[in-house]
């Protein structure tokens, strides 16, 4: 039986970002169709995208239900995420994902962190217009954004070159996110 979760490559910034930084690390996120919330993180996810828990909204928390049906009271961190495009023309260009406050966070570390993903609810993709789809004969996820109509031709003659590959999860949220010269 082969495990696996549909994973997109997402980066956290400070709320005020307008964009990433070159060097901000991408990491996996799980798509969660199930998480209530708009995202989900563990103290030591926000630590390695360079965001310090502790920064997080004064008195500012919500309850959070986990399939086990145990509640419990999460702080929340004020951050950005930015979903990574793995076509390499859009690479430099990640999508903000709209968070409605920022991101809830378990503030201790797992008993196995190594397993542990950040989650990505349903609503912030819902939020973003954006068109997901899981195909479990190839275990793949696709994620569309909708673009603007002019973007389209000339989107499709960069990737020409390129013959349309794409990147892989494991190499694009191991690498700089900048395109080749």
């Amino acid at each position: 039986m082969v495990t696996w979760y549909p994973l997109l490559p997402v980066i956290v910034t400070e709320p005020k970002a307008l964009i990433p930084a070159d060097d901000a690390p991408c990491r996996p996120w799980k798509f969660d169709s199930g998480n209530a919330l708009d995202a989900t993180a563990w103290r030591f996810h926000l630590e390695q995208a360079g965001l310090d828990p502790s920064a997080r909204l004064r008195s500012k928390t919500v309850r959070a239900r986990a399939a086990n049906d145990a509640v419990e009271v999460l702080p929340i961190r004020k951050a950005c995420l930015w979903l990574v495009s793995n076509i390499p023309a859009l690479r430099g260009k990640p999508l903000r994902l709209p968070l409605y406050r920022g991101v809830p966070f378990y503030d201790r570390t797992p008993r196995r962190p190594e397993v542990v993903f950040p989650l990505l609810g349903i609503r912030t993709l819902r939020r973003a217009r954006l068109k997901v789809e899981i195909d479990f004969d190839h275990l793949t996820i696709s994620v569309w954004a909708p673009g603007r109509w002019y973007e389209g031709p000339s989107l499709w003659l960069r990737r020409l070159p390129g013959r349309f590959t794409t990147i892989p999860l494991d190499q694009l949220c191991g690498e700089s996110r900048r395109e080749p010269e």
